[in-house]
C-alpha cells in the first residue's frame, strides 16, 4: 500500500482583482476573495489519485494555513483525497518559503509518505521554491515540473518538459515530484463525492511550536513593495501598402524602438 502526501496551497481566484495596502507592502486579502485550490497543486492532487487507483494506497493532503483553507481541502476531499492534515498558523503561513518548506519537512517526517507531489508553482506568489526545497531538507531525490507519470512498485518513471527536449527519469522511492500543467485534466467531484469529503478526517493542528525556527519574525525574505506594472502603451497602425508598411515599422524599430 503506497502512502501518498500532496503539498496543497490556498490561493486566491486568478481572476481576482486586488487592491494593494496602504504601505505598499502586499495585497489587501479581505472577505470579497474567493480562495481556490493553486491550480499547479490540481494537477498533483489528480496524478496522487491515479497513483493510489493504480497501485492502491492512500493520498494525504498536507496544508499550511492561516485560517482559509476549509473549502479548499473539502473539495480536495472531495476529488480523492482521503484525508488532510492542516497546520494553522497565519504566522506561519506568511513566513517566506524557506520557512514555509521547513514546516512541511517536519510534517512529512512523522507522515512517512512513499511518494510526495506537489504543484511546480504557487499561482499567488509564482514560488517554485517549496517543492524542491523539501526534498533537500529530507534528503529525498526531486524532479520538478514533470509532464509524464507512470508509477509502478517501488519507483516511478516521470517525463520532464525541457528546452527543445524531453528528458526520462526513473526514480527510486521515496521521492518528491512537483507537477507542470499538461500531467493530466484535473477532475471534477461529483455530488455524493462532495457529500462524502464531509465525513473524511481532517487533524487540524496548531503550528505555533514550530515559530522558534519559521514564521515571520525567522524570515531571510522580506517583500518590502508590491506595486501594479505600468500599464501597457497604446498600438500604433501603419498604413499603407505592404511594403510602406513595413518600411514603416523598420523605421520605428530600429530609430524609436532601438530593438533593431
Amino acid at each position: 500500500m503506497m502512502k501518498i502526501v500532496v503539498m496543497l496551497k490556498a490561493v486566491p481566484d486568478t481572476e481576482t482583482r486586488f487592491q494593494i495596502r496602504e504601505d505598499e507592502k502586499d495585497v489587501v486579502y479581505d472577505d470579497s476573495i474567493e480562495w481556490i485550490p493553486s491550480p499547479y497543486d490540481e494537477y498533483a492532487l489528480e496524478a496522487a489519485i491515479q497513483t493510489k487507483e493504480k497501485l492502491g494506497g492512500t493520498v494525504t493532503l498536507l496544508t499550511l494555513g492561516k485560517g482559509v483553507e476549509s473549502q479548499v481541502i473539502r473539495k480536495a476531499l472531495a476529488m480523492g483525497a482521503d484525508d488532510a492534515v492542516l497546520v494553522n498558523n497565519e504566522d506561519l503561513a506568511n513566513s517566506d518559503p524557506l520557512g514555509i518548506a521547513k514546516v512541511l519537512a517536519k510534517e512529512l517526517e512523522a507522515l512517512q509518505p512513499d511518494l510526495v507531489f506537489a504543484g511546480r508553482l504557487a499561482t499567488d506568489t509564482a514560488d517554485s521554491f517549496v517543492g524542491p526545497a523539501v526534498g533537500e531538507l529530507l534528503n529525498m531525490p526531486v524532479v520538478a515540473e514533470i509532464s509524464g507519470l507512470e508509477a509502478e512498485e517501488g519507483k516511478i518513471i516521470v517525463t520532464r518538459d525541457a528546452t527543445a527536449r524531453k528528458e526520462k527519469f526513473e526514480i527510486t522511492l521515496p521521492a518528491i515530484v512537483t507537477t507542470d500543467k499538461g500531467l493530466n485534466e484535473p477532475r471534477y467531484p461529483k455530488l455524493p463525492d462532495i457529500m462524502k469529503a464531509k465525513r473524511k478526517k481532517v487533524d487540524e493542528k496548531d503550528g505555533s511550536g514550530y515559530l522558534e525556527f519559521a514564521g515571520t519574525a525567522n524570515r531571510k525574505v522580506t517583500q518590502i513593495k508590491v506595486e501594479f506594472p505600468p500599464a501597457k502603451k497604446g498600438g500604433v497602425i501603419f498604413t499603407g501598402d505592404l511594403d510602406e508598411a513595413v518600411e514603416k515599422l523598420v523605421d520605428a524599430l530600429h530609430n524609436k524602438e532601438k530593438v533593431i
